[in-house]
């Protein structure tokens, strides 16, 4: 990596790697003249259409938790065929985000964006015919993803 980048790497802070991701993004102005916005602002969920299949921030154990919404009930995942009941509540829009097979078209429905960049493994379940005029733009594969990460002396 050229210095600049390894200066703005360690001058990046955040909680999540989400943030940290996108801090990194704006310092390199990979996102200058982008409207990032996050699937679990409130607005964002209230102007999404509606799904069948998603999840629920709901809370559970002192935390908020994303329990899949199954049949009428809210369940996390325990590994495997292991499922954890959480207690059903009533489900208001700014609570659910769209499982991975409604996710586009949930998406769409807010963003109307032009461009999607996809993973291999999106690419393998995404449908692009609920969400036309979209141009699937393909990510370039990591290689050696097992070595992606910096031990940069402090």
């Amino acid at each position: 990596m050229e210095r600049p980048l390894t200066e703005l790497f360690r001058a990046t802070t955040a909680k999540t790697v989400a943030d940290f991701c996108l801090e990194m993004y704006r310092g390199m102005g990979l996102l200058d003249g982008m409207e990032v916005v996050r699937s679990s602002d409130p607005t964002i969920r209230r102007r999404a259409c509606s799904v069948d299949d998603f999840f629920v921030d709901v809370p559970y154990s002192g935390e908020i938790v994303r329990a899949r919404a199954r049949e009428g009930r809210l369940e996390l995942h325990a590994g495997g065929d292991a499922f954890v009941s959480v207690p059903a509540i009533p489900v208001t829009r700014e609570q659910i985000s769209p499982a991975r097979d409604t996710r586009l078209r949930w998406m769409q429905s807010v963003l109307h964006c032009t461009h999607y960049v996809t993973g291999a493994g999106e690419q393998a379940y995404l449908r692009p015919e609920e969400a036309p005029g979209i141009t699937y733009v393909a990510r370039d594969e990591i290689d050696r993803s097992d070595e992606a990460y910096t031990d940069l002396p402090a």
